[in-house]
């Protein structure tokens, strides 16, 4: 019982991880049609393969633990800058780590009470960790993604300031727009949702087919 338990608290976690990280792989790749979609050679003096290559020297940078310099050839970076990269780096590895050590545990538990058809427990738990994005989701559209920005940084980073970059000593922030940020919001929320969405229909699946066969 303790160990259902303990795997029904952790798979959530291995979900989100899952999400973030198809986020991020789903957001890089997209970054090369994004370049002509979003305009941003209009606010740099380099062709597209040159800003592709300095984008893949960051997102190398963030995502392989192996990689621990960044330096971009056609975009400098000051000290606070490079700290931000630092911080956002050790995160998207904390990401990882929670991938691979909580895959098998959330597998598991998914697998063995789907196969078990008691999946349906836990409809009220996947049906509320699909809710709570919507309700942040919707406060985010009443404030405006500026703000809700800022306040997600800040929740994020709290106590540091070195996410304002500077575009004179950062040039890179001059090609990670705020639509870019917000494309990869979308393709989280639409990650994540599609996976609680779905395991919540599972579970209601199963309890509907549980009440049937009980009468």
């Amino acid at each position: 019982m303790m160990r259902t338990n303990i795997e029904a608290v952790l798979t959530p976690i291995w979900l989100l991880a899952l999400s973030i990280l198809v986020t991020i792989y789903l957001a890089w790749g997209f970054y090369y049609f994004d370049v002509d979609w979003m305009h941003l050679l209009n606010y740099v003096v380099i062709g597209k393969s040159d800003l592709w290559h300095n984008f893949n020297i960051l997102m190398r940078y963030l995502t392989f633990p192996w990689v621990g310099r960044l330096a971009m050839p056609d975009f400098p970076s000051s000290e606070s800058g490079l700290k931000h990269f630092h911080d956002v780096k050790w995160l998207f590895h904390l990401v990882q780590i929670l991938m691979v050590l909580l895959a098998y545990p959330a597998v598991s538990f998914l697998w063995r009470n789907v196969k078990k058809g008691t999946f349906g427990l836990y409809r009220k738990l996947y049906l509320s960790l699909a809710v709570l994005p919507i309700l942040i989701g919707v406060v985010g559209f009443f404030l405006g993604f500026d703000q809700f920005f800022i306040l997600f940084h800040e929740a994020l980073f709290p106590g540091d300031s070195s996410w304002l970059f500077n575009p004179m000593l950062d040039p890179i922030i001059n090609v990670l727009p705020e639509e870019y940020f917000l494309q990869c919001f979308v393709i989280f929320f639409i990650m994540y949702e599609g996976i609680m969405m779905g395991l919540t229909w599972l579970a209601h699946k199963q309890v509907r087919s549980y009440l049937k066969n009980k009468e």
